[in-house]
């Protein structure tokens, strides 16, 4: 169940919120808008590769880093 980000046009806010499926309706926190627009996080923008999860040594195969100290400057 992934947290998404979002912007809504109305009102310019942005938020995140948790998508259980991808048929479910969201809407703004602020005004309850549904004129919003999903942004791309800085979740989605990697330069790591697929053998590890932030593409380099000494780092574990995916998903260890981030979850405990292989990555310096990313934990």
């Amino acid at each position: 169940m992934p947290i998404y980000e979002y912007r809504c046009s109305d009102c310019q806010q942005k938020f995140e919120t948790l998508v259980r499926n991808s048929s479910e309706t969201v809407e703004c926190k602020f005004c309850n808008s549904s004129n919003i627009k999903k942004l791309i996080s800085a979740h989605a923008i990697t330069s790591g590769s697929p053998e590890t999860a932030c593409g380099t040594a000494p780092c574990s195969p995916a998903p260890a880093c981030g979850s405990g100290g292989c990555c310096p400057g990313l934990n």
